[in-house]
């Protein structure tokens, strides 16, 4: 399955509400198993992003649709990046 990168940057509102986070991350997880996906491991970060997210899904429009239903929530403005495996590139190459 494909692999994808998800950045996030909290907005004012997600910073405000960030004692909820648990609860956010939760229904995130809930929306990649909705759609096929599998989460490999969510981190919250320093520096330029607020958190990072590893997640394999079917497709890119299954990672689209989690994606669009987390940052229409408002608390996080997302970009995801396909991720490819050394043994991907090889093929690829």
């Amino acid at each position: 399955m494909p692999v994808y990168v998800t950045l996030f940057r909290w907005t004012d509102q997600g910073r405000m509400k960030s004692k909820d986070l648990a609860a956010r991350y939760a229904d995130g997880v809930d929306r990649i198993k909705a759609a096929g996906g599998k989460e490999i491991g969510t981190y919250v970060t320093m520096g330029q992003y607020d958190m990072v997210s590893v997640v394999e899904a079917p497709n890119d429009e299954a990672i689209a649709k989690i994606a669009l239903g987390i940052a229409g929530r408002g608390n996080a403005s997302t970009e995801t990046l396909r991720a490819f495996t050394m043994d991907e590139v090889k093929g690829l190459i």
